[in-house]
C-alpha cells in the first residue's frame, strides 16, 4: 500500500559542511573546465558559452559522490567521449535530428556497455551533441575533442584535486570483498586453486 510518506525525502540529510565542500569543489571544477576550453576556443567564440549542460551532472558526480564507479575517470572521460562520438556518427548516417537524437543516446549506452564506461550524464551529452549540431556554427567533429573529451579530463583533473585536498579518496577503487569468516584466508572454493607462480615453476622444470 502506498502511503503520503513514501512521496518524502529516501535520503538521511547529508552534513553541512560536505554539503558545502561538495559544492564550491563543483564550482571551481566548472571555472577550471571553462578555463581550459576557453583556452582551446578559436578567438572567435570566445564571446560564446563553452561548457555544455551535461557537465553540471558530471560535476555532481565527481564532487559529491566520488566514491560511485560511475564518477570514476575512466567512466566520465570514456562515457562522455563515447557519447559525443555516437551522436556525431548518427548524424552522419541520420539526418534527421529527431531520429538521430534517441538512436544517438542508444548507441551511447552501447558502447559504454562495452567499454565498462558507464556514466549518465553522457547520455545528455549525446543529446546535447544533437542539438548544438543544428547550429549555423558547429565545428563538427572537432566538438568532440573541445568541449566534450578536454573538458571531460578538465572536471576530472579538477576532481582529484580538490577530492583529495578535503580527505576524500578519488579516484577510488571498491576494495575486495572480505571473506566471509572474517579471516584473510581465500574463500573454500578458492584454496584448492595453485598459488600464482606454480604454472610458471611447472614450465620452468619441463
Amino acid at each position: 500500500m502506498i502511503r503520503l510518506r513514501h512521496f518524502g525525502p529516501a535520503m538521511t540529510p547529508p552534513k553541512v559542511a560536505e554539503a558545502f565542500r561538495a559544492a564550491l569543489g563543483a564550482a571551481l571544477g566548472l571555472l577550471a573546465c571553462d578555463a581550459l576550453l576557453w583556452l582551446l576556443a578559436p578567438a572567435t567564440t570566445h564571446g560564446l558559452f563553452l561548457l555544455i549542460a551535461p557537465f553540471g551532472a558530471s560535476a555532481f558526480l565527481i564532487f559529491v559522490l566520488p566514491n560511485s564507479p560511475l564518477a570514476q575517470p575512466w567512466s566520465v572521460v570514456i562515457g562522455n567521449g563515447i557519447a559525443g562520438g555516437a551522436a556525431l556518427g548518427c548524424l552522419t548516417l541520420i539526418h534527421d535530428p529527431l531520429v538521430a537524437a534517441p538512436f544517438a543516446v542508444a548507441c551511447a549506452i552501447l558502447g559504454m556497455a562495452l567499454t565498462r564506461a558507464f556514466h549518465p550524464p553522457a547520455g545528455a551529452v549525446a543529446l546535447a551533441t544533437v542539438i548544438a549540431a543544428q547550429s549555423a556554427g558547429f565545428p563538427g567533429w572537432s566538438f568532440l575533442l573541445s568541449p566534450i573529451i578536454a573538458g571531460s579530463a578538465a572536471l576530472v583533473a579538477a576532481g582529484i584535486l580538490w577530492n583529495r585536498a578535503t580527505g576524500r579518496s578519488y579516484p577510488f577503487r571498491q576494495p575486495p570483498p572480505p571473506s566471509t569468516h572474517g579471516t584473510a584466508d581465500p574463500l573454500p572454493q578458492r584454496r584448492l586453486l595453485p598459488p600464482p607462480a606454480a604454472p610458471a615453476h611447472l614450465l620452468h622444470r619441463l
